[in-house]
């Protein structure tokens, strides 16, 4: 029986914005619809690609085709970049690809719109980083 392999990552940029801030409309969409906050603060409706890393966007999905969208979860399917930082440094760094099926959840409140703060990817084969099955990221950025 495979060993189940799952990694969990925190990416906490700057923090969840849940008030007090004003946020602009998003762009395409319909009241009440969740987004997905990105790493200069502007909500996003189906990003094509979500950095994780935002500081050296060594860690990213992107490539993205949603299925789903909803107010609770979206799903879809996407290409793990992954900037390893070996032999020494991130600049001569090598960098992997993987093939993953993405999830977001977790939905949190922010001013005049619902945001997803969870992010959970999927490796089809255990085939990820470190023969990660699934691996969980927390999407926590201020709205801007």
């Amino acid at each position: 029986m495979p060993i189940a392999r799952s990694v969990t990552i925190a990416t906490a940029c700057v923090g969840v914005a849940v008030g007090g801030l004003a946020l602009a409309p998003v762009a395409g969409a319909a009241t009440g619809d969740t987004a997905l906050v990105n790493c200069v603060g502007k909500a996003e409706i189906k990003p094509k690609e979500i950095i994780v890393t935002c500081a050296d966007a060594g860690v990213m999905v992107n490539k993205i085709t949603w299925s789903k969208w909803t107010n609770n979860v979206a799903k879809g399917v996407g290409t793990l970049v992954w900037n390893t930082c070996l032999p020494k440094t991130c600049v001569d760094g090598i960098v992997q690809k993987y093939k993953v099926k993405v999830t977001l959840g977790r939905v949190a409140s922010a001013p005049n719109i619902p945001v997803f703060t969870g992010m959970t990817l999927t490796y089809p084969g255990g085939g990820g980083p470190a023969a990660a099955e699934t691996a969980t990221y927390t999407i926590d950025r201020l709205i801007r």
